[in-house]
């Protein structure tokens, strides 16, 4: 039985000389508007650039690496040695891009929020065509085999070898034996192309091995146990409280002297010191994590039963992903960090979902490599927020490869994708190794967190106690410090970024050479945490059998996860989900208010061990490079950034005539897993601009398959929610309510492993004039039963309801019914319409023989006051329906939109604990007081019954009138059902939900909108 999307049981389930990589990012706007035309976006326009001249026969592009001041020379490369590249193309107009990012990022921007969806970038600002063919031709000119361009259009992957390569670009190629003692290559020239096609490329990725990305953690102590758990399944998922670690575990430090918040912190301690109530646990976000590694399968469950959670956790490998396995020998070497990644976040936000892209291992990883696992999370779109833990001194870290990402984070910011990363263990002086004998004492900040579109995190030490805990700035010395200062990479020269007039202690701009002359540059971190390892994050690093290897970890690796954690809990936020995720960090953390994040002012990031003295870099009131603005105060962070969320203006009603827009067996059906686009404005009477939502009345037919369906807007990202659900071969209705995408369609969504059949019928729209009808709150009351009055509707017969027998106030325009059929002889369909007008050729609901289908439906009134229904078969049937309230010409409530989100999963305990409505019980759904549902006078809601152990029925109402007197839904057992809801809200903000069923149910409420 297909189910609505959710942690578990859910429905089938299947993105002249060139310039230098030390520039800023500033860039000339030219082409915006042109930009603006293919998204449909107001992209703000400038001043076209100057011509110019014509490129010369050949360019060297970019820069030769320098190799680090302790490297050796050793023996070159052969030149059969493998060497996988990225070429990397610049935007078709990369002032478009910044000014499209800058505008989505922007509150107040009417662009805010209007994220790309995926597969969009490459149509706005891939690479221009011709380019793409003319470098395609260098490249196979100069005797390379270029791959297929990437899903962003802006990358060309080429497999060759280190004398192909030598050819092709004209570089020769030199080895080294690096401090560590391991080998690596570079080439010695800048790689040159001929013709126009140089011109086209911002780099080359791949040509040198001389850094390698490190994990930014410290292993402070580890150890074995045997538990006490029952090695047992994993629990459906985790609710009621920040998950507290088990018993076993606890008693085990706590024999070592160990004990929570002293030594070592847990979920339930950080929640306490970071002020963070659990609310859903993250339930609907996806986090991906950036690895280079694999991982311990039977730790991260170790962890899961400890804490008793069951977070979804999976793989996506790329370019082969990693080869080495972990084992009894390298576990504390191999996975440690993906399991301080994963745990973290679950631990946090246990009801989120978490996705690993994994690399080659790295110690083989080329950048271009590590470059595609970036694009592989960012092109494949299924995640909000990216962690990343791994990171290189920007001064080792190659110029090329720090352009590239560069364009893949803006291409992140675009779709609404929050990255953050870890700003590195080792103070200011971010290439120094850890270790004394091979110092590196260079001022320099860490990649990925000194890129602009990356919040980079740094760490803290937490003290004093839980009821009054303090934080200083993370450092132990050569043990390891919290990474911070200047960018010697990224300038940032535009008077609204978001660190502009902002100078932290120690400040040095002659610190930036890519500032060129400017006097603002990228300062790092952003933000911090914990990262203290000495008294860090308590995970399971490995078990096997019945033994368990637990260990206490710090590091910025572990602060990172955490921020990347307490994103995905503001995207479940309800007021965040009803407008897209948080997207972009940066430009909104430099406009919080002070209750948000707390100011870290004691400490310094000096490495004294790299032979520095003095403090670099202090920290301070205000930003600094210590800790940069501070650490969160959770559930306050969470108001303000969904607070600066853009809510959708309000809409008044205008009815039409049920016109079917789509009826997809005049065709192809949907595919599994496939989307069809339905234009709305403009269709069947509803005017092309103005329309802010639209009511359809839409039936799934002929699935091949169990599944789901969802119905969002075009240019908004799919909700994790669904609409209809079906079983294969069933004929299910809905009314659905659905914001209408700027250009003016919707997107059906078929969640399912096969082809399924879709109709579409118009029922009314919500437009933003104000001289539209407006929701007067009634009910819900029960106006016709013909079970008990009137006995049953005969074949194509009607029943006619006056607007007495209705209860309509005098202006009221259409009335909101739930109407049921039931205890049909036939299979059929049933038909609302106006009382006098011509019965339209639309369906309301639609039946087999013996089927009980509800639907709710919106019915404009006859020019009699009236409406009448329908019975469309060939044999009677028991019509019931429940008035919900009507919409009036005036004294109403207006109409605002929102994206879909989940209020209620029973299966999760979201929004109710955890576990099936017993029956005949009644549950209250507290909508979110103070949040974006605050003062609302009715919800729209799709509620979904799943996992009915008896047949039976629900009724929502406002709170405190529950009655089983009106129904909402109505199923059999094993049933799925799913009905828009069209409900009063009680004075207290909330609903009363009953189980009319004799036996358990599951309930799942997402909403759709509401009324104000």
């Amino acid at each position: 039985m297909a189910i609505p999307p959710g942690r578990t049981g859910g429905a089938p389930a299947p993105a002249g000389p060139r310039r230098t990589a030390r520039r800023s990012i500033r860039r000339a706007l030219a082409g915006a508007a042109a930009t603006a035309v293919l998204l449909g976006l107001a992209v703000p326009a400038a001043a076209s650039a100057a011509p110019q001249a014509a490129p010369p026969q050949e360019r060297r592009i970019g820069t030769a690496p320098t190799a680090p001041a302790d490297a050796q020379p050793a023996d070159g490369p052969a030149d059969s040695t493998p060497l996988s590249l990225s070429i990397t193309l610049d935007p078709r107009d990369p002032g478009a891009l910044q000014s499209f990012v800058t505008a989505v990022s922007t509150p107040g921007s009417p662009q805010y929020r209007h994220y790309l969806k995926t597969g969009e970038f490459a149509k706005a600002f891939g690479a221009d065509p011709a380019a793409v063919a003319s470098v395609n031709k260098a490249l196979t000119d100069a005797g390379l085999h270029p791959g297929a361009l990437d899903a962003s259009g802006l990358t060309i992957p080429v497999a060759t070898t280190v004398g192909e390569a030598r050819r092709a670009f004209a570089t020769g190629f030199s080895g080294y034996r690096l401090a560590d003692g391991s080998t690596a290559y570079a080439n010695t020239e800048a790689p040159r192309l001929s013709g126009a096609a140089a011109g086209a490329v911002a780099g080359v990725v791949g040509l040198n091995n001389l850094a390698r990305p490190h994990t930014n953690h410290v292993l402070a102590d580890q150890g074995a146990v045997k538990p006490e758990r029952p090695n047992a399944a994993l629990a459906p998922a985790f609710s009621g409280g920040q998950p507290t670690l088990c018993a076993d575990i606890e008693n085990w430090k706590a024999s070592q002297g160990k004990h929570k918040f002293q030594d070592y912190f847990t979920p339930d301690t950080l929640a306490g010191v970071y002020q963070k109530s659990f609310a859903n646990g993250g339930a609907g976000s996806t986090v991906a994590v950036f690895a280079l590694e694999d991982y311990s399968d039977a730790a991260i469950a170790a962890y899961q039963r400890c804490f008793a959670t069951a977070a979804s956790v999976s793989r996506v490998k790329v370019n082969g992903g990693p080869t080495t396995p972990v084992t009894p020998a390298n576990y504390q070497d191999v996975g440690v960090e993906t399991a301080l990644d994963v745990e973290t976040i679950i631990g946090f936000v246990p009801n989120a979902s978490v996705l690993v892209y994994q690399g080659p291992d790295y110690t083989r990883a080329s950048w271009a490599d590590i470059l595609a696992v970036y694009q592989k999370i960012v092109a494949d779109n299924r995640a909000q927020v990216v962690s990343i833990s791994w990171g290189s001194c920007e001064d080792r870290t190659d110029h090329a490869y720090q352009q590239a990402a560069n364009l893949v984070y803006q291409q992140a910011a675009a779709q609404g994708q929050s990255v953050v990363a870890a700003s590195g263990d080792q103070g200011s002086t971010g290439c120094y190794s850890g270790d004394p004998t091979r110092p590196d004492p260079r001022l320099s900040a860490d990649d990925p967190a000194g890129q602009p579109y990356v919040t980079g995190v740094g760490g803290t030490t937490i003290n004093g106690t839980p009821a009054a805990p303090q934080e200083t700035v993370w450092n132990s010395g050569s043990g390891g410090a919290g990474g911070g200062g200047i960018s010697s990479r990224w300038a940032l020269d535009n008077a609204a970024s978001f660190q502009a007039g902002r100078t932290a202690p120690g400040f040095n701009p002659r610190g930036c050479p890519a500032a060129e002359g400017i006097s603002t540059c990228r300062q790092v971190p952003d933000v911090s945490a914990l990262a203290d390892s000495g008294r860090g994050y308590l995970i399971s690093i490995y078990a096997q059998d019945r033994t368990e290897y637990w260990g206490t970890i710090g590091g910025t690796s572990g602060s990172a996860p955490l921020w990347a954690a307490i994103i995905a809990h503001a995207n479940a936020d309800a007021r965040c989900a009803a407008s897209g995720p948080v997207g972009y960090l940066n430009p909104l953390l430099y406009r919080l208010g002070a209750d948000a994040l707390k100011d870290v002012t004691t400490g310094h990031n000096n490495v004294t061990a790299s032979g520095y003295s003095g403090g670099l870099y202090t920290a301070a009131p205000g930003y600094d490079m210590a800790t940069g603005l501070g650490t969160p105060r959770v559930d306050a962070l969470t108001r303000e950034l969904c607070a600066a969320l853009p809510q959708s203006p309000a809409g008044t009603y205008r009815p039409t005539a049920p016109t079917r827009l789509l009826d997809t067996r005049t065709g192809d059906p949907v595919t599994a897993y496939g989307e069809r686009s339905l234009q709305i404005s403009g269709s069947a009477g509803i005017p092309v601009a103005g329309v802010t939502a639209v009511i359809l009345n839409v039936t799934a037919t002929a699935p091949a398959t169990d599944g789901h369906l969802t119905v969002y807007p075009s240019d908004g990202a799919r909700p994790d929610t669904s609409n209809l659900n079906w079983t294969a071969g069933a004929t299910v209705p809905n009314l659905v309510t659905v914001p209408v995408g700027r250009d003016g369609r919707v997107t059906f969504y078929n969640g399912a492993w096969g082809g399924v059949h879709l109709l579409a019928d118009v029922q009314g729209y919500y437009t933003s004039d104000t001289d539209g009808a407006t929701y007067q709150p009634s009910g819900p009351a029960r106006v016709l039963d013909t079970r008990t009055s009137g006995g049953p509707v005969g074949a194509y017969g009607e029943v006619a309801l006056t607007s007495q027998q209705l209860g309509a106030p005098a202006g009221t325009r259409a009335v909101v019914l739930n109407v049921t059929s039931t205890g049909s002889l036939e299979e059929g369909h049933l038909t609302a319409y106006p009382s006098g007008d011509a019965r339209p050729t639309t369906s309301n609901l639609n039946w087999t023989r013996g089927q009980t289908v509800p639907n709710q439906v919106i019915v404009p009134l006859g020019a009699d006051g009236g409406i009448r229904l329908y019975n469309g078969s060939w044999g009677p049937t028991q019509i019931i329906a429940d008035v919900f309230g009507f919409l009036t010409t005036g004294g109403g409530a207006a109409f605002h939109t929102t994206a879909p989100h989940r209020l209620m999963d029973s299966r999760l305990g979201l929004g109710t604990p955890r576990g099936a409505f017993t029956g005949r019980q009644v549950r209250r759904l507290d909508l979110d007081a103070g949040g974006l549902l605050s003062g609302a006078r009715a919800v729209v809601l799709n509620v979904t019954v799943t996992n009915p152990l008896e047949d039976g029925h629900l009724a929502v109402s406002p709170s405190g009138q529950a009655s089983a007197s009106t129904s909402n839904l109505n199923w059999t057992a094993g049933q799925t059902v799913a009905n828009m809801v069209t409900v009063p809200v009680g004075a207290n903000g909330a609903l009363d939900i009953l189980n009319g069923s004799w036996n358990n149910a599951d309930v799942i409420v997402d909403v759709l909108g509401y009324y104000s």
